[in-house]
Formats: C-alpha cells, structure tokens, sequence
C-alpha cells in the first residue's frame, strides 16, 4: 500500500484509536443490543456463541445445547473464541474484543486511504481518511459485538484488493482478492456474490476469454479453499450442503413486507397460511416470502412497486447506524452529517463517472453490489453501514474538487483543474 510513510495519516490513525478506546471505556456494555442475561438481541448471542464456540467446539446460536446452527456465519465467534481463549469469557474477554474491533477500525480507515491513494492522490486520500475519522457511527458501531466492524475492513479490503487486480492482473492479485472475499463471506453471507460483478467488469473492460477464464479458476479455488471447513462441518453436522447459511427466509420475508408491517389485507384473505407460514420451517416462510409478494403486486401495484423500486433502497441509505448516542452526540447532529456525506458522496461518483468509469469501475461494481445485494431483503442502516464508508473515497473526490475549483477561481485560471488531469498525481 505504498512505501511511503505519511504521518498525517499516522496521526488520524492514532486518534480513532483513542477514541475508539475512550468510547469502550465510557460506555462499556451500555450500548449492547441485548441483555447479557436474557440473550434477546444478536450481539450477546455472539458472545453465547463465541464463549460456547471456545468451551464445547461446537457453533451454536439461539439453543446453547441441543441445536447446532448454520443460521450464522462462523467468523465472529471464531474471533470471539479466540480473544476469549486469552483474555477469558467474562468481561475482560469482551472489553479485550473491542479492542481487537478498534485496530479493525485502525485498519479500515488506513485501507480507505491506500484506496484513495491508489484512485485519486495523497491530498484526496487524507480527506478520505479525515472523514472516515470523523463519522460518529465508525466509533457506535466499533463498540458493538457485531459483524459490522469486521465486515466493513474486508469490504474494504476487498476494494483495494480488486483495484489491485485489475492494474496489475497477476495471479497473486487475485489470490488476495478472492481471500478477502472469502474472509467477508465469513462474517455476512451477502458478499458471496461478488465474483459475479468483478466477472461483469471484466465483461465491460473486454477482457479475452482465456484472461477471464484463469482469473475465474483463481479466484473459485482460493474462495472454495477457504471456505472448505464450513462446508465439511456443515455436511457432517447436518448430513446436507449448506454452502451458507440456512437463515435467508425471514430476512427474505421481512423484506417483502412495506416498512416492516405486517400485510393487513393478505392476513384478512389467507389467515390460515399467514398463521401456520409465518413462523414456520425456512421453506415455509420462503413460500410465504413470494405469496406476499404474488399479493402486494396483484391488489396494490403503485404503492407496493414504488416501495420496492424507490422506498426500499432510501430506507436502506437515510439513516445512520446510530441506535444509541455516543459520547454525547445527539442522534439528529449524526444524522445531519450523515446526509452531508451522503449528499457529497454522490456528488462524487457523478463526477467520477462523468470524468471517467472505466478508472474508477472498481469502485462503482463493489459499491453497487453492496446496495443491490440487501434490496430483496429487509433495508436497514445497519446493512447500508460497511458501503457507507465506502463512500468516503467518492466523498473526498467531491471535496477535493471544490477545493481545487476555488483555487482556480481565486488565481482567475480556467479549464479544467490539475486534479481532474492528473489523477494519479
């Protein structure tokens, strides 16, 4: 990521680490989700999971000792086991976890800036990281037992890893590649599909057969290597393949369902099914997944059209990920910078696409797969929350040429700014 050492990105780096450290340290279990005695949310149930995981061997999530479960991906609990099998499985376990999740937060706003780096130039990358640093969720969401701060580095990473690959396009480029794919499937099964938009940018850059071909074997073996372990334990647990997980219904059902409500009319024609499906086996709910939305399209099209094309893809980006305030900062003052990044943020990749796509296509496929990937599921800004970071990098092109606009106009030049011309200045 570069040989050169930039202290300001050093120093920005220090600075989310105390802070990210000051947050565990005011806040401690006060943002869980849940109760660690009730286990009714889903980060005290990684943390039963992980401590189980670390006891017994055996992976499980809601049912501690008869129900082994594919319903999670086993890459927090790992993680979770292995902190606890140093620091313990009381609260030293879990305060020396979200130490661990602050360097991953160190972590991801140093790759934000080797992206930016490698995309724009060392001014764009420093407001890359600047931002970063500044956005209030990065420091909510750290201190949570969560997927999110995991997920959010191995996006990243899979960013700067992609924009690597298609510079250089050795071998080696793509190993990292589909191991930091692998890595994110580990934790969220939605970034399974991702070698189908990097196959599609290889279709929109023309690249030959033969290239597409090797790539493709590459990436498919390191992927298929590193997630052997969980196909084997789930064949051998439960006698089947589950290449996943075998919890996609109810995110699936959820997510036909306008703004979460239960579906008054259909409930009122079919009661029997709603009843018996609703809560029913993976299959069941499926089914009742696509009635639902048989349903909605037959006696509401307008209003269920528009919240599938339109509401689900503004309920998924508005908010912040911030359930609880931190350190003081009111919801609404987060809010406010969150639509401020957003705003500049798409301001940004208009810019860039406008300037040029076919440079900056790496960004546009992982970012767009990001936001396609969650709208036939429940939208929420917890899920929205890995690409908002992303966002950083087009957010910082945006700012970068304002910056460089103004100086033009001050000095009376005209033209298109050095910026815009050199990009890999």
């Amino acid at each position: 990521m570069g040989n050169k050492r930039d202290r300001f990105l050093m120093w920005t780096c220090l600075i989310v680490f105390v802070l990210s450290l000051l947050v565990m340290i005011i806040h401690g279990n006060t943002l869980l989700l849940g109760s660690l005695n009730k286990l009714d949310n889903d980060d005290v149930r990684y943390i039963r999971s992980g401590r189980y995981l670390l006891e017994t061997g055996h992976l499980i999530y809601y049912n501690p000792v008869t129900t082994p479960s594919a319903f999670i991906m086993p890459g927090l609990p790992l993680l979770l086991a292995g902190v606890m099998s140093i620091f313990g499985t009381g609260e030293a376990g879990i305060y020396a976890f979200r130490v661990l999740q602050a360097l991953m937060t160190v972590a991801t706003v140093a790759v934000l800036y080797s992206c930016s780096l490698k995309l724009f130039n060392r001014q764009a990358a420093r407001i890359a990281a600047v931002a970063a640093a500044a956005y209030v969720p990065l420091y909510y969401a750290g201190n949570l037992v969560l997927t999110e701060t995991a997920f959010t580095l191995t996006s990243v990473l899979i960013l700067y890893c992609f924009i690597v690959a298609l510079d250089k396009g050795r071998v080696c480029d793509y190993i990292l590649l589909g191991l930091s794919i692998a890595a994110a499937i580990y934790f969220r099964p939605t970034a399974a599909l991702l070698p189908l938009a990097i196959g599609a940018v290889w279709l929109l850059k023309k690249y030959k057969f033969k290239t597409m071909l090797k790539h493709t074997v590459v990436l498919s073996l390191t992927i298929g290597v590193f997630l052997a372990p969980w196909w084997i334990r789930n064949y051998q647990v439960f006698h089947q393949f589950i290449p996943l997980t075998n919890s996609s219904a109810n995110p699936l059902l959820l997510g036909m369902l306008i703004n979460g409500n239960e579906p008054a009319d259909f409930i009122r024609d079919h009661p029997q099914i709603y009843d018996t499906y609703r809560h029913g086996s993976e299959q069941q709910q499926k089914e009742l997944a696509w009635m639902i939305f048989r349903y909605q399209l037959t006696h509401h099209p307008f209003i269920y059209g528009a919240w599938l094309l339109f509401g689900k893809l503004i309920r998924l980006v508005i908010l912040p990920f911030y359930w609880a305030p931190v350190m003081g900062v009111p919801f609404w003052l987060t809010g406010l910078q969150h639509l401020g990044y957003l705003a500049l943020a798409i301001v940004g990749l208009w810019r860039m696409l406008k300037l040029s796509a076919q440079r900056f296509i790496s960004l546009f496929a992982v970012t767009a797969y990001f936001i396609i990937i969650y709208l036939p599921f429940i939208t929420m800004e917890r899920y929205f929350y890995p690409t908002m970071l992303l966002m950083m990098i087009p957010l910082a092109y945006a700012v970068q040429s304002m910056i460089e606009n103004r100086q033009n106009k001050q000095k009376g030049q005209t033209g298109s700014s050095s910026y815009d011309v050199n990009l890999g200045a």
